[in-house]
């Protein structure tokens, strides 16, 4: 699909990728947004997971110095291998011609803010002055980073931007 785009991949074209008949593939999936929705889903939830993962551990823990405990959010969410490339292309086709996969974006996208919210006011307790607006401004730079990391040549300065973060909180 990220070859192709998703109108025109068949189904025929991803039973013949992953090695099964086009029968078993109608069997799974009715039709290719079937498939496109069961994908989005699992990668977006993987996404709540880590962030929910993060909060759990780091709640637990929370003997990092704000600044490390930003750099770890950069790290688990720009660096997650199934989020680029892909992550984008769904945003993609959310924005221009998939209304319920833009409904399912924007569900998605609320409970990641509000999850890192609450994640920020466990983890840094008295440390943030406004954890909502934080969430806001990290969700946005991760998007941003994201995005530079499919096209830059160099290491992203996740230090520097963790540091900055720090500073605003």
């Amino acid at each position: 699909m990220i070859e192709k785009g998703i109108k025109g991949t068949s189904l025929k074209d991803i039973a013949s990728t992953v090695g099964i008949s086009k029968g078993t593939l109608y069997y799974h999936y009715a039709a290719k947004e079937d498939i496109i929705y069961d994908l989005a889903d699992a990668h977006l939830n993987q996404i709540n997971d880590q962030l929910l993962y993060w909060i759990e551990h780091e709640a637990a823990v929370s003997t990092n110095t704000t600044e490390q405990i930003f750099k770890v959010i950069l790290e688990k969410i720009v660096y997650a291998e199934t989020r680029g490339k892909f992550h984008f292309y769904l945003i993609a086709n959310a924005i221009t011609d998939n209304e319920a996969l833009r409904d399912r974006f924007i569900e998605k996208y609320e409970d990641w803010r509000k999850t890192l919210a609450h994640g920020l006011k466990l983890v840094l307790k008295d440390r943030c002055v406004n954890c909502e607006m934080l969430s806001y401004l990290i969700l946005a730079t991760l998007d941003g980073l994201i995005v530079q990391r499919m096209f830059s040549r160099e290491p992203l300065p996740l230090d520097g931007i963790a540091k900055i973060l720090a500073e605003l909180s």
